[in-house]
Order: structure tokens, then C-alpha cells, then sequence
């Protein structure tokens, strides 16, 4: 295939054949018609495509009579081809150079600036028939007069994206035609790049979809019909199952073998924040064994309040438990370190092991939900197609899940442990409230100050935010995805001078958050620096107060940039683990959509635990 013949050149690594358009030496190099563009100079290297226009006045080659008028070219006999020619010098002699070298027809000129398209933006190439290029870079008179509006070639089209002038995070999937007078060319670059996207081992090839039809609105089978074809354009395997009952998912997750997980490379939950849930215990639950969350001594049996100093008053703020009264933090013995790994399935001694703190196995959301905070959080947008996109490209961002345990159901429930695994959750009561303070860098310090002034007051002071965003800094800060020790998923709990410290009153609400929970309500979340993988959750509780000052703090919520936490009845605390006991009748949590019943619970964060099909919102 090399030569004239066939216009088209490879390139060794020191071959640089006239000016390249980029630095990398090029692997492909040839001369395509791109649809609605013209004649390009196209260039393939380990980066990507890259394209350059070339001048109009070149297309006059196409009438030389190198191929039949099958392909859009004319063959030397052809009647026309004289007044063609003259055509083309006709128009040529009206051409006028610009100081900057461009040539002009007194038409509106087009960018010489070279066009590109990164592999890692490319999610598949294939072939096309033989069919029409429109060209647009020609000058009009030679358009019509050469061709019409279009010219019939072979073709091959790659598929990418471009991201939306107007958000950033929307991924919206674009396309390029490029046509050949021979259709050996356009194989071999088909072949050749696919070649390459082939070696890319990240992106998936067989993927378990599961579709729940009832989710938000009842629109999952809909959202999957949208963008399944992406998949398959991807050449991307799916068996998919359409759920007809709720927790459907969670069974046939928990009751897979490990060699049958091991023939997919993750799991794709088409619906809302409620049916990843299910998704994700179904995964979670079977296959990975970790010690309780960490608890104070008087937790699982409480004693009634006489007074002791280490309880707050209601309404009282946290404060730091007197050095006597402090519980320690129940470090985890070397022993039962190793006994925590056995239990982690990490050993991958034999062929159905199935490694949960792999980065292969990820799990991926298609939004079709009534909220979809945690595809908000985790890709930036809400949109079924940016996220199928990230799915087929085979991005991968790490997720911290929170380890809920329910020690009573309700105030007359014997006390039987029940686990549970979320991504954030919350509820209302009158309660005491457990936390362990790590030292760490609170991004909201209202609970930690004292004001003379009303509750309802906003505080003005506003401390510096780092939001959670693409190749995340404090995400990726001391990560280590080698590691495989319970020490590296619990990091902040073997943190030294950590403390215990109780809050006790009567909460409007109660909310543990990992992630920012960013939803259409509530641009910037609940925690708008909230980060995916730092191994803490922030717990919020709002204290009893005004119903004018509850509600302005729920229009602070409304805003993009608002201060939902600054208010003096509001407490903000960092930490990687809480308790919780309700003194009311009734305690109902929220996970990830979830009704869950819990008069007594622990929870612990483990960080980046599950990977996701996702790379973070673009800021």
C-alpha cells in the first residue's frame, strides 16, 4: 500500500517528510476529503489525527483522470474536463494574497490553523460506503462548477466528542468524514487505527447492564435505546438486563460467582442514585469483609445522660472531650490487620479470585433518575450520552463508599448489626451524634466558632475552596492503587492525636455527604468541596431554628457560589467516622435514595473503594 499509488505514506520515527503538524513523527500521512470541509493534508500519530486544509485550487488534480466517474473524479475523455480547467484558472487569477500569506475570493476566509482529534477522544472508526463528501472550502463558483455540492468517494468516519462551549462537563459526540478515491486507503487507516484505540487496555469490552424502567420518571429503557448505539459503535460487548422488581439488581450481583464477574470488565446501572445503590451492595456485600466501624465504648450499650461532661447539652456546639473522659481510637492490631486483608479477596492466588481493589472492574451510571447526584458528582453534568461516552473511552476515577452499620432498627429492636455501603445519606431527629476528629483541615469552620449574633445571620467569612474537579489533587494526594492493606482504604483513623467528640440536641437534619451531592437544585451540592477520594465524609447537622432562617439556608443551597454552612445553627464536621443514636421513636436515613430504618448506627469512609466510569467534573 506505500507509495504514489495510492496517495498515502508511512513514517518511521526519524521520517519527517515536509513540515509535520505536530512534533510526534507521524505514523500515517495522506490526502483526504474531509465532509464540509475540502481537501486536507491528514496526519496520524501517537496522539491523534491532526488536519490542515489544503488550497482549493488543488482540487483541479481530481479531474486528471486517475479514477472513473464512479468515484467523483473525470476521466480524461470526459467532455467537461476542458471547461473545468479553464474554470479553475479563471477563478485562480482573481485570487489576492493577504499580508499573512492567506488567499482570499472575496469570500469569508477559513482558518488556516490545524484541526485535531486526540485518540483518548476517540471512541470508535469505522467504514463507510461509498457516498457523497460536501466540500466547503472551495470557492463557490469552483464547488458548483466542478462537482455541484458534493463529491462521491469512499469514506471512513471516526467518532469522538467535543465538550459544550456552555458546560464544560457536557461531552458532545461528533463525527469526521474523510473520503479517498481508493478504497484500500481508507482501510488501511481504518485498520491502523483501530489497531491503536485496540491497545488502549483501560477501555471495557464486555460490560453487565443492568436498566431499571421504573426509575425517575420511568424513562430507562428510553435512555438506554438513546445511547446504546454508542456501545456498539464501540464494539463494546453488553448483556443487558432489564429489572422487573426493586432490589432485582442487588440479587443478581450478590449471587454471581467471581469467575462470572471476571468475564466483565464493570457493571452499568442505567437509572438513579437508588439503583447504583442497589448495585453496589450487591457487589460490595458477598465479596468484601472489613471490621466494624470504630465506635466510642458507651455506644452499642448507651447510657442514659446523667451529666457527664464527654455529653453535650442541647444546643450546646462541639467541644473536645476532656482528656479523661476520651475514648480511645480503636487502632486495628497487626493481627487483625492481616485477618482484615484475607477477608479483602486481594490475594489473587486462584483463577476465580476476584479483586476488588482492582482498577480494571469499574461501575458506570447512565443518569435516568429523579436526582442523579451521584453522576453529577462524578462526570459534572447530568447527561445519559457524556456518560455513556466516559463508559466506551474506559475513564476511571476512584469513589470513597461509606460503611453503614445498624445496630438497632428501633428504640425496642434488639440489638442485631445489619451493613449497609452508600455514597452519602441523611435523615432528621433528635439524637447524639459521635464524630472522630482527625486534626484535619476543616474547608467550613462555623462549628468551631462562636458569634454573638442570631443564628439566622450568615456568617461573611468565607474560607478558601478546593473543589473536586478532573485529575484532582487532594484525590490523588498519598493514593497508592498498588496498595491493598485495610490501612490504605482507613488511612485517616491511624492518624495520631485523633479524638472523640459528641453533639447532642434536636436536628432539623442530619447528613453524612462523601461526595459534594451536586444536583439540578443544588449546583454546588450540599458540600461544594467535597472530594471523591480523600477518605472523609462531611457530617452536617442542622440544628433546630427559625423557619425564615431554615429557609434561607435552603436558598443558599439554590445559589451556585452560596454558603449554605455559614450559619450559626448549622455544624459542618471532616471526619472519617461517626456514630449515631436517635432519642426520638423513629430515625429514617436516606441512602443514595434508599429508605433505611436505623434508630443506632456506625459508619466509617473507605477511600476510592469502587472505581467509576468517570473522570470528575471539568471546572
Amino acid at each position: 500500500m506505500e507509495g504514489e499509488g495510492n496517495d498515502c505514506a508511512f513514517m518511521g520515527e526519524d521520517s519527517h517528510p515536509g513540515a509535520p503538524l505536530h512534533g510526534n513523527s507521524s505514523i500515517l500521512s495522506s490526502t483526504f476529503f474531509l465532509d464540509h470541509v475540502g481537501e486536507v493534508s491528514l496526519v496520524f500519530n501517537s496522539d491523534g489525527l491532526f488536519w490542515e486544509p489544503i488550497n482549493s485550487p488543488n482540487a483541479s488534480a481530481m479531474v486528471e483522470g486517475e479514477v472513473d466517474g464512479d468515484c467523483g473524479c473525470y476521466s480524461n475523455g470526459n467532455k467537461r474536463k476542458h471547461s473545468l480547467r479553464k474554470g479553475i484558472l479563471q477563478l485562480s487569477a482573481l485570487e489576492m494574497k493577504r499580508p499573512d500569506g492567506s488567499i482570499c475570493f472575496g469570500i469569508k476566509s477559513r482558518s488556516k490553523a490545524a484541526s485535531e482529534i486526540k485518540l483518548s477522544d476517540i471512541y470508535a472508526v469505522e467504514l463507510s460506503h461509498h457516498g457523497p463528501i460536501h466540500i466547503t472550502n472551495l470557492p463557490h463558483a469552483t464547488e458548483h462548477l466542478l462537482f455541484g455540492n458534493d463529491i462521491k468517494l469512499y469514506r471512513f468516519i471516526v467518532h469522538g466528542f467535543i465538550r459544550s462551549k456552555n458546560q464544560l462537563s457536557q461531552w458532545i459526540p461528533t463525527t469526521y468524514t474523510f473520503g479517498h478515491k481508493d478504497f484500500r486507503v481508507c482501510e488501511m487507516w481504518v485498520n491502523k487505527l483501530n489497531a491503536f484505540l485496540d491497545r488502549d487496555v483501560g477501555r471495557p469490552r464486555n460490560l453487565l447492564v443492568f436498566v431499571n424502567p421504573k426509575s425517575g420518571k420511568r424513562n430507562g429503557c428510553k435512555t438506554w435505546e438513546a445511547v446504546g448505539p454508542i456501545f456498539s459503535r464501540a464494539k463494546v460487548e453488553t448483556k443487558v438486563i432489564l429489572t422487573k422488581r426493586a432490589g432485582q439488581a442487588l440479587d443478581v450481583m450478590s449471587s454471581m460467582t467471581n469467575k462470572e464477574l471476571n468475564n466483565y470488565d464493570g457493571v452499568v446501572a442505567v437509572g438513579g442514585d437508588g439503583f447504583f445503590n442497589e448495585i453496589l451492595n450487591g457487589f460490595l456485600s458477598p465479596r468484601f469483609k472489613a471490621p466494624n466501624p470504630p465506635t466510642p465504648s458507651d455506644f452499642v450499650h448507651p447510657a442514659d445522660d446523667n451529666g457527664d461532661s464527654s455529653v453535650l447539652k442541647e444546643n450546646e456546639r462541639a467541644q473536645e472531650i476532656p482528656e479523661q473522659c476520651e475514648d480511645k481510637i480503636p487502632f486495628i492490631s497487626s493481627e487483625d490487620q492481616s485477618a482484615a486483608k484475607a477477608s479483602y479477596n486481594i490475594s489473587g492466588e486462584t483463577d476465580d479470585e476476584f479483586h476488588i481493589l482492582n482498577q480494571r472492574f469499574r461501575i458506570g451510571i447512565i443518569p435516568a433518575g429523579s436526582t442523579d447526584a451521584i453522576v453529577m458528582c462524578t462526570t459534572g453534568t447530568r447527561d445519559a450520552v457524556t456518560s455513556a461516552l466516559h463508559i466506551v473511552l474506559g475513564k476511571r476515577v476512584r469513589l470513597d463508599i461509606a460503611q453503614i452499620v445498624r445496630w438497632k432498627a428501633t428504640p425496642r429492636s434488639e440489638i442485631q448489626p445489619y451493613m449497609r455501603y452508600t455514597a452519602s445519606f441523611a435523615g432528621s431527629y433528635e439524637a447524639e451524634i459521635a464524630y472522630l476528629d482527625v486534626g484535619s483541615d476543616e474547608p467550613n469552620l462555623t462549628s468551631k466558632r462562636r458569634h454573638e449574633d442570631n443564628m439566622s445571620e450568615l456568617n461573611t467569612q468565607k474560607s478558601e475552596r478546593r473543589v473536586c474537579c478532573v485529575d484532582c489533587k487532594i484525590c490523588n494526594e498519598n493514593s497508592d492503587p498498588t496498595s491493598t492493606g485495610i490501612s490504605s482504604l482507613t488511612p485517616h483513623l491511624y492518624s495520631e492525636g485523633g479524638k472523640w467528640k459528641k453533639s447532642k440536641g434536636r436536628f432539623l437534619s442530619v447528613g453524612a455527604a462523601l461526595i459534594s451531592c451536586r444536583n439540578d437544585k443544588a449546583p454546588d451540592g450540599l458540600v461544594v468541596d467535597a472530594h471523591l477520594s480523600d477518605g472523609f465524609l462531611h457530617l452536617i447537622l442542622i440544628r433546630e431554628c427559625p423557619h425564615a432562617s431554615y429557609l434561607r439556608h435552603l436558598i443558599q443551597l439554590t445559589k451556585s457560589g452560596g454558603s449554605p454552612l455559614n450559619f450559626q445553627f448549622v455544624e459542618h464536621h471532616k471526619t472519617p467516622t461517626f456514630t449515631f443514636t436517635s432519642m426520638g421513636k423513629e430515625s429514617v436515613w436516606n441512602l443514595d435514595g434508599e429508605i433505611f430504618e436505623a434508630h443506632q448506627l456506625s459508619a466509617q469512609v473507605f477511600r476510592g473503594l469502587v472505581c467509576l466510569f468517570a473522570s470528575g467534573p471539568q471546572v
